[in-house]
């Protein structure tokens, strides 16, 4: 009978040595799912990312997490309305990026400040996935670039600009 009860406990051992495993290689997994992407500003983006970073104090890279972050809160709160403001600043992008084509004539330098190449965490990743914004990232950070704006910043400039 002990014998039996050795066996027993052994398996059970396994089990659950094999289910520690197997968690920790899906853990491993998703922390791999690291997003390096490649994006295109508009100079307006870089303006209010400099205003921002510069207010909020947090580095370039931690400023875009914080903006998909915030489209990605205001998406659960009501995704109705911020498909409409999704699909009306993705427009807005493309317009900007269109005039930034159109203007040619740049610097070499003019033109690279307009590119970036980032890496975002698996959070943050998975809340791109979550809007379903994976082949859109660049308007997916406009738009959050621009909510966040507006939300900190734009209703006190315009009070400010009228007085």
């Amino acid at each position: 009978m002990p014998i039996e009860n050795t066996t027993n406990h052994q398996n059970k051992d396994f089990l659950v040595e094999n289910a520690i495993k197997h968690g920790t290689q899906k853990i491993e997994e998703e922390n791999e799912k690291e997003l390096y992407i490649n994006l295109r500003y508009t100079n307006s983006e870089l303006e209010k990312i400099k205003e921002l970073t510069s207010v909020l104090r947090l580095s370039k890279e931690l400023f875009i997490e914080t903006a998909i972050s915030y489209l990605y809160f205001r998406f659960s709160e009501n995704q109705d309305s911020i498909k409409k403001i999704i699909s009306e600043e993705t427009e807005k992008y493309k317009s900007e990026f269109q005039e930034i084509s159109i203007a040619g004539n740049k610097s070499r330098r003019e033109i690279d400040r307009l590119y970036g190449k980032i890496k975002l965490s698996p959070e943050i990743s998975h809340k791109v996935e979550q809007l379903n914004m994976k082949d859109n990232i660049n308007e997916c950070l406009f738009t959050g670039i621009n909510l966040l704006y507006k939300q900190l910043i734009g209703d006190f400039k315009i009070v400010n600009q009228q007085k």
